[in-house]
């Protein structure tokens, strides 16, 4: 049904941004997980959305071959985490882009753990399509035929 670009992009948007959002609302709620309210869930996802854009984007560049490499995506989605937290709400620690900074690194921080389990080596073989080159054909006695 779908390519091996487009079945990614489809990972991205959903396994990524649950990655980011995850790793928010941990944050938010200073790790207890019994204080989670609607609101930190309505802000956990607008950030995990909002960091993927820049990452779903990324896939229809000639960059899109990084993600492969599972330390390139997971540096990437954690600026893009970083930035997502930064924007979508203040900070819930002392400074303003503490929480920010600490949502960046841990996405990071999972987004390389997950890519060890059986889930993350799928997720890389799928990014794997962005690596593969298209072939160059020769120009043969068919195509010489249709130009002259």
């Amino acid at each position: 049904m779908l390519d091996g670009k487009h079945r990614f992009r489809l990972v991205l948007c959903s396994h990524k941004a649950v990655e980011v959002a995850g790793v928010c609302l941990v944050l938010m709620v200073r790790g207890h997980l019994v204080d989670i309210t609607a609101a930190h869930l309505v802000l956990a996802a607008k950030t995990g959305l909002l960091a993927i854009v820049p990452a779903l984007g990324m896939t229809f560049t000639r960059q899109a071959r990084h993600y492969a490499n599972r330390w390139i995506s997971a540096g990437f989605l954690g600026v893009c985490g970083f930035l997502a937290d930064a924007l979508v709400h203040p900070s819930h620690y002392p400074g303003a882009y503490t929480e920010a900074a600490l949502t960046g690194l841990g996405t990071c921080a999972v987004s390389v753990l997950i890519s060890y389990t059986a889930l993350g080596k799928r997720v890389d073989h799928l990014a794997e399509a962005f690596s593969v080159r298209p072939q160059q054909g020769h120009v043969g006695t068919a195509a010489a035929g249709r130009q002259a």
